[in-house]
């Protein structure tokens, strides 16, 4: 298996991205509570070996969930603003996007969306 957190969360932390969201609102995991907005957390949905070649695996296929949170409010950096900007960076890096949506937050005025990458990574 192929350690794909590395190659992602690289991709990150480009100025790009960075200039929105400062690094430290960056996160690999879910806090148990989003406190400071606008913030990105970033998991590991699938990893699966794909291909091999004397019985050890060459290629992982990787899937990767984004979920940006901001605040509907003036001063705070759009949801959007930030998809856009995390889409050319991993396509950068031929990640494919297959999932970029508006989903519905309970928290009022807090806009959260959801991004899914998938790529096949090789050694």
């Amino acid at each position: 298996m192929i350690n794909a957190k590395r190659i992602y969360k690289r991709l990150l932390t480009d100025t790009r991205i960075t200039a929105l969201i400062d690094e430290e609102n960056i996160q690999s995991s879910y806090p148990a509570e989003i406190e400071i907005y606008p913030c990105i957390i970033f998991l590991d949905d699938a990893q699966a070996d794909s291909e091999y070649s004397d019985n050890k695996p060459d290629a992982s296929s990787c899937e990767v969930e984004i979920h940006i949170y901001s605040k509907k409010l003036t001063g705070f950096v759009s949801t959007a603003d930030v998809a856009v900007e995390i889409a050319a960076v991993m396509a950068e890096d031929l990640w494919h996007c297959p999932v970029n949506r508006e989903v519905p937050d309970p928290v009022p005025d807090v806009e959260h969306r959801v991004m899914r990458f998938n790529k096949s990574i090789f050694n």
